[in-house]
């Protein structure tokens, strides 16, 4: 997180930049505040300013325009980040989604380790319930990964929704990887990262065609769901809703992450949300 830097916009679309949130493959996120819609309320959102590179096919803008301005506004999910809006056709095309005052899974692994059992559990039951609001509104998340799951003091967060912008081959093995079977694939990489602090497969999230998943490291009554997640073949990977009850054995998911998530990704969670009122000013952040 930083203050804007000299090349970095002031504004985009309605939102008002205040500082860095970070750079993905896709582009850069900035703090914004605005409305989403002409006399609506102003609200801190993550805006990012994507690659025009990216947007080139005219039927991927389509795609994404319609699920972020359509099915996305319906989706009401307290475990996905809601989306505000987009502009794909503007020389810096963007999109906005509501910001999440809390520290990515990736971030949180690297700095404290992979998360305890019981934490992998609840946060597993938090993502099976996002994807089931995420596949129920014809959306697939096509990028679940460490980077895009953020741990709050609240509900953990999925974060960037139907982008996937610049990934041909989502879902590992599967032929053509971009339907929920590839986000069920992803949730269950995702998942050894955070019990066992590495992915499941060498240097990268996704395998080749004979790689079996490396779950050195991981719980060994976590390992069955785990396995059925990363089948090879994705008619035979779980629908979500039996990977929360699988996973989530005490449905601990609807708690606070302030119950379940250790001292130390609190901390920083709540160091996170420190820095973004920094940049925001504490009068305007929260309204």
């Amino acid at each position: 997180m930083a203050r804007l830097g000299s090349s970095d916009p002031r504004q985009l679309g309605p939102y008002k930049l205040h500082g860095v949130l970070g750079h993905g493959t896709s582009g850069t996120v900035y703090l914004g505040r605005g409305a989403a819609h002409r006399g609506g309320r102003k609200q801190l959102a993550a805006v990012r300013a994507l690659r025009p590179e990216l947007l080139r096919d005219r039927q991927l803008r389509a795609r994404l325009r319609h699920e972020l301005e359509t099915a996305g506004p319906k989706l009401d999910s307290p475990y996905v980040a809601a989306a505000l809006g987009c502009e794909l056709d503007s020389e810096t095309p963007w999109t906005a989604s509501e910001f999440v005052p809390g520290v990515s899974l990736a971030a949180a692994v690297a700095a404290n380790g992979p998360l305890p059992e019981y934490a992998v559990r609840a946060l597993a039951g938090a993502l099976c319930h996002a994807l089931t609001a995420l596949h129920a509104s014809r959306i697939v998340h096509r990028d679940l990964r460490p980077g895009n799951v953020l741990l709050t003091t609240g509900t953990p967060r999925a974060v960037d929704y139907a982008l996937g912008l610049g990934r041909a081959d989502l879902g590992g093995p599967d032929a053509d990887g971009a339907g929920p079977a590839a986000d069920v694939f992803e949730l269950g990489a995702t998942l050894v990262t955070a019990a066992s602090g590495h992915q499941p497969f060498a240097g990268s999230i996704l395998p080749s065609a004979r790689e079996d998943p490396d779950l050195t490291g991981v719980p060994e009554a976590l390992c069955p769901a785990l396995l059925a997640c990363l089948h090879k073949v994705p008619e035979s990977r779980p629908h979500p809703v039996e990977l929360a009850r699988a996973f989530d054995l005490e449905e601990t998911a609807g708690r606070p992450g302030a119950e379940w998530l250790p001292d130390a990704v609190l901390r920083q969670a709540e160091s996170f949300a420190e820095a973004a009122r920094g940049l925001v000013g504490r009068r305007l952040f929260g309204r």
